[in-house]
């Protein structure tokens, strides 16, 4: 055990103790921390003077310093994985047992690490600090909960009895892009599709981005609607506020839903957050992610008036993320058929781009960009405008039927959109 260690264990009970007795409520967090801090330099300090007395050898200014932090942490942050919300290159950390924790870097590798924790109780008394001040709760009667860190990040726990030992998910959204040219300098579109993508954008195509876990949909997302022209009065709605078109665009308001609190009210879903939008008089509507009944309000907006709205989805090509929105439209209260949804989306919806991880190298790029070309038989039809090639991202050469609406594509020969044809 490092001095730093011994000298943290022999103040971890005592800390607690101490901020009980010195830190009076009510006073704003700023001023709880900074008091907190002061008091653990000094225990540090007086443990490093005891160590002397002893005959140990003292702690460095570096070291006492270190074992303030890591106390801080214990009681104010995440404990022993706040160094890893502090380092850049971290995407996810997962902790699945006190001695079993794991953390993903960009680029996809995956380490194993001490977490720190001695049992699951420790594991459990830091979840339930975390929760609490998020207005939250996690314990035998609601044993799973998902907040968001002050930082930005998304805390995922669940306990016994769903699960063996107390498991945490921290996953940290990295905007790596904030372009289009970023997107093509990572290898994630091509030149091509990124001119491309830029004019359907700008000429107010209903675009809905798909992929898998992690495969850069928030990202993708981002950069397109940062191409929305400035004069444009954009409205984002998430989850958990990830997209930061509020700080690019000059007339852009974004919503966050809200949880039930510890009571079990005041709930405030995506659904309810885009009927609330409608009223702020929007030119496009951005929803983070589409994943309930709230895709009939977003395709409602869509074929209204807000040309040029966005969203994403989970799923594994462009076809599934129009079948899962079909499903989704069908799980609202209004009980439309499947032939009315179906409609609905072949109308409205314009682009599908389809993104994907690859688990190995990490990389993520978009492998399909499909339009929705309309409905035969009751069936939505789309073609594939770009396509991933073993040589590589290439145009199918079908021109788009919205092509008259992107006029940059209108001097292109008729040879580049050969062949016309609908799956």
């Amino acid at each position: 055990m490092t001095a730093v260690a011994e000298v943290v264990d022999a103040l971890r009970e005592r800390t607690h103790e101490e901020m009980g007795l010195s830190l009076a409520s009510g006073l704003p967090e700023e001023e709880v921390e900074a008091r907190a801090w002061a008091l653990l330099v000094e225990l540090v300090e007086e443990e490093n003077r005891h160590r002397a007395l002893a005959g140990r050898e003292p702690l460095s200014a570096e070291e006492r310093t270190e074992s303030a932090q890591v106390l801080f942490d214990h009681l104010f942050r995440l404990g022993p994985l706040q160094p890893f919300l502090e380092d850049d290159t971290v995407e996810e950390v997962t902790v699945n047992a006190p001695d079993r924790g794991f953390v993903v870097r960009a680029g996809g590798a995956k380490e194993r690490f001490d977490t720190g924790f001695a049992s699951d109780d420790e594991v459990r008394s830091l979840l339930a600090r975390i929760v609490s001040r998020a207005g939250r709760r996690i314990d035998d009667a609601s044993p799973a909960v998902d907040v968001r860190l002050p930082g930005g990040a998304r805390l995922h726990a669940i306990m016994p009895p769903l699960s063996r030992h107390p498991c945490l998910t921290i996953r940290r959204h990295r905007m790596v892009a904030g372009h289009l040219d970023d997107l093509v300098a990572l290898g994630t579109v091509t030149r091509e599709l990124a001119d491309f993508l830029s004019q359907a954008v700008r000429g107010g195509l209903n675009i809905l981005v798909s992929g898998g876990t992690a495969s850069g949909k928030t990202t993708t997302l981002n950069v397109l609607g940062a191409t929305i022209p400035p004069a444009e009065r954009v409205v984002t709605i998430e989850e958990t506020a990830e997209l930061r078109l509020e700080e690019i665009l000059p007339d852009c308001v974004a919503l966050e839903a809200r949880l039930a609190n510890i009571e079990g009210v005041g709930q405030i879903g995506i659904r309810e957050l885009v009927r609330h939008a409608l009223r702020m008089r929007p030119t496009r509507i951005v929803v983070g992610e589409v994943r309930g009944p709230e895709a009939v309000d977003m395709l409602s907006a869509m074929n209204t008036g807000h040309d040029g709205s966005m969203g994403t989805i989970h799923a594994n090509s462009a076809r599934q993320a129009l079948s899962k929105l079909r499903t989704y439209v069908l799980m609202a209260e209004e009980q439309l058929t499947a032939e009315v949804a179906n409609e609905m989306i072949a109308e409205t919806l314009d682009l599908v781009v389809h993104l994907h991880l690859d688990q190995r190298s990490g990389d993520r790029r978009v492998v399909q960009a499909a339009e929705v070309a309309g409905l035969e038989a009751g069936r939505v039809l789309t073609n594939d405008l770009f396509r991933l090639e073993p040589g590589g991202l290439i145009r199918t050469g079908i021109r788009p039927r919205f092509g008259g609406r992107l006029p940059e594509l209108a001097p292109a020969p008729p040879s580049a959109w050969a062949g016309v044809g609908a799956r």
